[in-house]
């Protein structure tokens, strides 16, 4: 299987661009860069700050995204905590962050079989949660799902704004290059950088650039994001990791040209 020549659209933010854009070239594609989104440091970081220093108060930290995990261990690691109480366990919403979290050398200790909060919540289910206390570091924009079926189950969950997840800049050459031209796949990776792109080119030129092109996304919350915009996600990878998507673009063209080999 391979992306030869195939025009592949990264839309992650410029620090996390380059993975993504080194596994479509490996697999002989021609990544197309323009972030969409822009990862900060929340703008106040007083709560942050307060739960990583009271760590040893809970029995579970959670981690629905690598980005929370990047965000949070970087923000501890400033602080001065290097280590965490041996009393806390961790858990991972998927592959991806269960990766970022070992590069960081976090033991995890459950990560969800299905890669949702919803998984994340079943993961935990088995595990004990009435009467135990859980953090949950996640983005501004954070859903409430988690902490809602944490609290109907007896327990008691604190969320923390670790990062921000703001609109990247335009890069104009690019932006121009690809409603002229739409890539032959267009990538995104949270619900986040698919929003973002109307934000960026304008409603009418993204519904244009995005019709005519072929949507890979990870995770369902992605998915659902495209959906609600009456797009159709075209290839969707069971592994909730970069890899995964790639791997899964590739099957994607393989299966196509087997199927119209003229």
């Amino acid at each position: 299987m391979t992306l030869s020549g195939e025009r592949i659209l990264v839309t992650r933010s410029v620090e996390q661009a380059g993975e993504l854009a080194a596994l479509v070239r490996r697999a002989g594609g021609i990544p197309i860069l323009f972030p969409t989104i822009r990862l900060t440091h929340p703008g106040d970081c007083g709560a942050l700050d307060r739960e990583i220093g009271r760590l040893s108060s809970f029995d579970w930290i959670l981690f629905a995204s690598a980005n929370a995990a990047r965000f949070f261990c970087e923000r501890a690691a400033r602080l001065g905590v290097g280590s965490w109480p041996g009393t806390l366990r961790v858990a991972s919403v998927g592959p991806g962050t269960t990766k970022e979290l070992a590069a960081r050398s976090v033991p995890v200790h459950t990560t969800a079989a299905k890669h949702t909060a919803e998984g994340l919540f079943e993961a935990l289910l088995p595990l004990g949660i009435r009467g135990r206390r859980f953090l949950l570091p996640r983005a501004e924009e954070g859903r409430e799902i988690l902490p809602s079926a944490i609290a109907r189950e007896g327990g008691e969950a604190v969320s923390v704004v670790a990062y921000r997840n703001g609109l990247a800049e335009k890069d104009e050459a690019v932006a121009a290059e690809i409603v002229s031209r739409p890539p032959d796949v267009c990538t995104f990776a949270s619900p986040s950088a698919f929003r973002n792109l109307f934000l960026l080119l304008g409603d009418g030129a993204a519904r244009s650039v995005l019709s005519r092109t072929r949507i890979a996304v990870i995770g369902e919350v992605t998915a659902r994001a495209v959906e609600r915009r009456d797009f159709r996600v075209d290839i969707a990878p069971e592994t909730y990791t970069l890899k995964g998507m790639v791997d899964a673009v590739q099957a994607f063209f393989a299966a196509h040209r087997s199927a119209d080999p003229g």
